[in-house]
């Protein structure tokens, strides 16, 4: 049991609070309608997310193999077999969906959206460069409509660009720290990475940093004229996140996880918002 339960990644899960964005930005998460879908709808998207993290690494079981960390995977080490694996996704798939007609058609094809983009992108998408970024980044832009369709909260157009923006600096920060962390074994272990340099990355990630400081920015002004006074944490937050990344640590959880500020920075900025918004 404990090797399927390492498979699912719960770790990861974090990634589903981006469900919640829409509703407490606006100031409605302590709504009756939240408090009724939270626990259904992140359970169905990390369900979701888990399925596709385990079909994921069906598809790459040759590449683990040969990763320092990967090799060590439930499914790459041959704890869980191929086919095993294959019935628990499909299982996990199940569930979700269930959870998700539960709670609204909309959020269901949303999270149908999100297991279908992500699939292509484990058969085929991942290698090809640019498209790669955008299949991750669209991973969080779904999270947030589906938050929006889960609590019928409307998502304003500047949050989803800066949601976008700042997923395409997660997804950047994440290419330059396997660049760095692989080495010269980068390009066996994604095909997509032979055409990225570190340059080329490093200039991704500093233009969608930029772009998302301007969306942030003027979120805050159509929500709430306080909010602003968040920006100058945002600022540091991105800037300790490209410090991250350029030594090696740009995964999203394990930043969010393993650097002390980063975490800090992060729960300041959502404790300053609280204030602000349910004060």
């Amino acid at each position: 049991m404990t090797v399927y339960v390492s498979a699912l990644r719960i770790r990861h899960w974090v990634k589903n609070l981006f469900l919640f964005a829409a509703p407490f930005f606006g100031g409605s998460l302590a709504s009756q309608t939240v408090i009724s879908f939270a626990l259904p709808a992140f359970l169905a998207f990390s369900f979701a997310s888990s399925a596709v993290y385990i079909f994921n690494d069906i598809q790459d079981i040759a590449y683990d193999r040969r990763h320092p960390k990967k090799k060590n995977r439930p499914v790459t080490s041959g704890n869980i077999t191929i086919k095993n694996a294959y019935i628990t996704a499909i299982l996990l798939v199940f569930i979700s969906s269930v959870l998700s007609i539960f709670i609204s058609l909309q959020f269901f094809f949303i999270v149908a959206i999100y297991i279908f983009i992500h699939i292509a992108y484990s058969l085929w998408l991942k290698d090809i460069p640019v498209v790669d970024l955008l299949c991750i980044a669209s991973g969080f832009l779904l999270r947030v409509l589906a938050g929006g369709a889960a609590f019928h909260v409307d998502v304003s157009t500047w949050l989803l660009l800066t949601m976008f923006t700042i997923s395409l600096v997660l997804a950047s920060g994440k290419r330059i720290g396997e660049t760095i962390s692989l080495n010269e074994h980068a390009i066996k272990q994604r095909k997509a990475l032979r055409y990225y340099s570190h340059s080329v990355l490093r200039a991704i990630l500093l233009i969608s940093a930029s772009a998302s400081l301007i969306t942030y920015v003027m979120y805050t002004l159509e929500q709430h004229e306080g909010l602003v006074y968040t920006v100058p944490v945002v600022v540091f937050g991105l800037f300790r996140y490209i410090v991250l990344a350029r030594k090696g640590f740009g995964d999203p959880t394990d930043a969010m996880t393993k650097d002390k500020w980063l975490a800090l920075t992060v729960l300041a900025w959502l404790f300053v918002i609280a204030l602000i918004r349910y004060n």
